[in-house]
């Protein structure tokens, strides 16, 4: 077997180069057609759809060749991510024109057409052309030109002995192994690599991938370390200033009661005094350094925390809610501490009599909206160390999950942020 193949090649190999070179060839064309076609008329709506239509069929061609090179040559190319869809008609009318997969699916479509040809002429061709020479001494005999017996060379020589005979089946015997190794060559050297190139992840997208996955995991690890920190914050350090507190009431109590108006006691009550005052406002401050790391409204999901932040407003604020699925926990943090800050600066610095908080699902996007009937001219502050409060915060905040802060704020209101926040990402900025 070993040196069957050494001659015929691979059965695999062999299939690919009989199947896949005349639909790649076909499609190849065809491809090209229409994109020459589209390409004249892009000036032209209909053109743009043409456009539009023939990298979707680029895809459509490049899932045709990698399930040819998974079956037959074992070659596992991942498919590339589908197209993002945008919004409104310009936007995805956009997206399908930049869609750089498309675009690569049908530079190979193109590309393949050609190489296929001389793939096919030279794994089949070839091979015919070497089997019909090693098979001669069987069938010599059997050709009759001008009443002598062969087939006839150039001029007068013809190969009409079995000395002649044997010279050509060793001659097709050469051919087979050279079709062979040619095939492999052309798969090995020119096929393979542009498939990888052409129709898999791009290194972007494969960078973006990893990248993803790292994040991912970093997240993951960051939630589970703030909720450890806020178990240990409220069952431990709180608890025991709790008790301490405790105690020094009941010493204060004591030492209240205490006969006597000596200078020493009188002292210690005010220290007694002083260290249950430090210790009330360190356990206040605990408590808010634990709600900001987690509010525990959010155990019940964002609806109920936006309700419970409405409820605790300084202003009206009335809320709207439509999530079919609770969205992921870093998520839905992010957007109630954009509700939190946008309802806090509307009540302190905008002047507002009122607020509406909405958040909704559309197109795998929490969509999270704040009003607020105020004098408006909200702004982010750009420039070296205003990072991280007001706006400017909440836009770098959003943005650690890819998405984004639109605000819509003229001057005398009313003002409108819209933050937008990907389902299928985390992100520990949230709690952060």
């Amino acid at each position: 077997m070993p040196h069957l193949r050494t001659f015929l090649g691979a059965p695999r190999e062999a299939a690919y180069t009989l199947l896949a070179p005349f639909p790649g060839f076909v499609c190849g064309v065809v491809l090209l057609a229409l994109l020459a076609v589209s390409l004249v008329t892009s000036v032209t709506q209909v053109g743009l759809v043409l456009l539009v239509g023939v990298l979707a069929v680029a895809r459509g061609t490049g899932a045709l060749h990698r399930g040819l090179l998974r079956g037959l040559l074992g070659e596992d190319i991942a498919a590339p991510p589908a197209r993002e869809k945008a919004p409104g008609l310009v936007g995805s009318l956009r997206a399908a024109l930049t869609d750089s997969d498309g675009w690569r699916a049908a530079a190979f479509t193109i590309a393949y057409a050609p190489v296929g040809v001389v793939l096919f002429v030279v794994s089949v061709g070839m091979r015919l052309y070497g089997l019909a020479g090693l098979t001669y001494p069987l069938w010599w005999r059997a050709v009759e030109e001008d009443g002598r017996r062969g087939v006839g060379l150039a001029g007068d020589v013809r190969m009409d002995s079995w000395l002649a005979a044997l010279l050509t089946a060793a001659a097709g015997l050469a051919v087979l192994a050279f079709a062979a190794w040619s095939t492999r060559g052309l798969l090995t050297l020119v096929v393979r690599p542009m498939a990888r190139a052409l129709l898999g992840r791009g290194r972007l997208d494969d960078r973006v991938h990893v990248l993803e996955e790292t994040r991912a995991l970093a997240v993951q690890d960051s939630a589970a370390t703030l909720r450890r920190i806020e178990r240990d914050l409220h069952d431990g350090a709180q608890s025991r200033l709790i008790a301490v507190a405790m105690a020094l009431a009941g010493a204060r109590d004591q030492l209240a009661r205490a006969p006597g108006d000596a200078p020493e006691l009188a002292r210690g009550r005010e220290l007694v005094d002083s260290a249950l005052g430090n210790s009330r406002t360190a356990i206040a401050e605990l408590r808010d350094l634990v709600r900001g790391i987690h509010p525990p409204a959010l155990n019940d999901g964002l609806d109920v925390a936006l309700e419970t932040l409405a409820t605790r407003a300084g202003l009206p604020v009335t809320t709207r809610v439509d999530l079919p699925v609770r969205p992921p926990e870093a998520i839905a943090s992010i957007a109630y501490f954009c509700a939190a800050e946008l309802v806090a600066n509307a009540a302190r610095h905008a002047g507002a009599s009122r607020a509406e908080i909405e958040a909704y699902e559309q197109g795998g996007v929490l969509r999270l909206v704040v009003r607020d009937d105020g004098h408006g001219g909200a702004r982010m502050r750009t420039g070296r160390g205003v990072g991280g409060t007001g706006l400017t915060g909440l836009a770098e905040r959003v943005s650690t999950v890819d998405g984004r802060l639109l605000i819509d704020s003229p001057d005398g209101g009313p003002t409108t942020v819209t933050a937008e926040l990907p389902l299928g990402q985390e992100s520990p900025a949230c709690a952060s």
